[in-house]
C-alpha cells in the first residue's frame, strides 16, 4: 500500500534555502545564548550557582559549550557529505583531502567539549611540578600563556592554512571564500584572546579595562573576555558551516537518490 502511494514521487530539497534558514537560526541561537549568559550570570537573577553554570558561555560543560561542539560536528558531517558527493568526479587524493578536513572539524568538536587540549597542557604542568622535566617539557613550558598554545595551537594553525590553501580557488570561484576568511578569522581572534587570558599579568589588563570603562564589578571584565572568546568561536564555526553548506548545495545540484527497504521479493 505504502509503496504504491509513494511510487514515482520525488521530494526536492532546496539546499540554498535550507542553508539560509540554518545561518539565521545559528545567529539567533548564539545571540540568545549571550543574552542568557548576561541575565543568569552577570545579573544573576536567580542567585543560584548551578543554574548560572548551565548558561555560562565562559564555562565548559554548559549549553553554550554543547552548542559549539555540535556546530563543529555538523560542519564535519557536511564536509564528509561533500566528499561523498564528489568522490566519482574528483581525483582520489582530493577525496582523501576532503575526508581529512572533515576529520579535523570532527576533532575540533570533540576537543571543544572534552577539553582535551587544556587537559594535555595540565599534564605538562604537573610533570614539571613533580620534577619530571625533560628538554621537551622545558621548551613547552616556556610559553608565557597556557602551555597548550605551544604544542597544539601550531597544529591547528597549520590545519587551517592547509584548508585555506586547498579550497582557496574552489571557494573563490563559487564566491564563498569570505565564509572561510571570516570563519577562520573569528577563530584566530578567539585564540588570541585565549592567549592573553593565560598570561600571568592578565589581571593588570583586566584592572586597566575596568578603570578605563569605569566598571565597578571586576567579574564583568574577566567574564566578558572569556565570553567574547567563546562567542567568536561559535560564530566562526557557524560561518564555516554556512560556507560548506553553500558549497554542498552547489556540487549536489540536481543530484537524485532513492530510499529502499533492502528487502528482496
Amino acid at each position: 500500500m505504502y509503496q504504491e502511494q509513494f511510487a514515482g514521487k520525488t521530494s526536492v530539497i532546496d539546499l540554498f534555502r535550507v542553508t539560509r534558514i540554518i545561518i539565521i537560526s545559528c545567529l539567533v541561537f548564539i545571540f540568545l545564548l549571550v543574552v542568557c549568559d548576561y541575565v543568569f550570570n552577570y545579573l544573576d537573577v536567580l542567585e543560584d550557582l548551578s543554574f548560572r553554570r548551565i548558561w555560562n558561555v565562559a564555562r565548559e560543560n554548559s549549553i553554550p559549550t554543547w552548542f559549539s561542539s555540535m556546530l563543529a560536528h555538523l560542519l564535519a558531517v557536511t564536509v564528509f557529505a561533500i566528499a561523498a558527493v564528489q568522490r566519482k568526479i574528483i581525483p582520489a587524493w582530493k577525496t582523501a583531502a576532503w575526508v581529512l578536513i572533515g576529520l579535523f572539524f570532527l576533532w575540533i568538536g570533540i576537543d571543544d567539549f572534552a577539553e582535551i587540549h587544556e587537559k594535555l597542557g595540565g599534564v605538562l604542568v604537573r610533570m614539571a611540578q613533580q620534577g619530571e622535566n625533560t628538554a621537551a617539557t622545558e621548551f613547552l613550558l616556556q610559553n608565557p600563556s597556557f602551555s597548550w598554545h605551544t604544542f597544539i595551537a601550531p597544529v591547528f594553525a597549520l590545519c587551517g592554512l592547509f584548508i585555506l590553501g586547498f579550497l582557496w580557488m574552489t571557494f573563490w570561484r563559487q564566491h564563498l571564500l569570505h565564509f572561510l576568511i571570516m570563519g577562520f578569522g573569528c577563530w584566530a581572534v578567539a585564540q588570541g584572546l585565549d592567549f592573553l587570558e593565560g598570561l600571568d599579568n592578565i589581571v593588570d589588563l583586566y584592572a586597566w579595562v575596568q578603570d578605563t570603562l569605569s566598571v565597578e564589578d571586576e567579574y564583568a571584565i574577566s567574564h566578558s573576555f572569556k565570553a567574547v572568546e567563546e562567542t567568536l568561536e561559535m560564530l566562526g564555526t557557524a560561518l564555516l558551516w554556512a560556507g560548506f553548506l553553500y558549497y554542498l548545495a552547489h556540487v549536489s545540484d540536481g543530484l537524485e537518490f532513492r530510499l529502499e527497504n533492502g528487502k528482496k521479493d
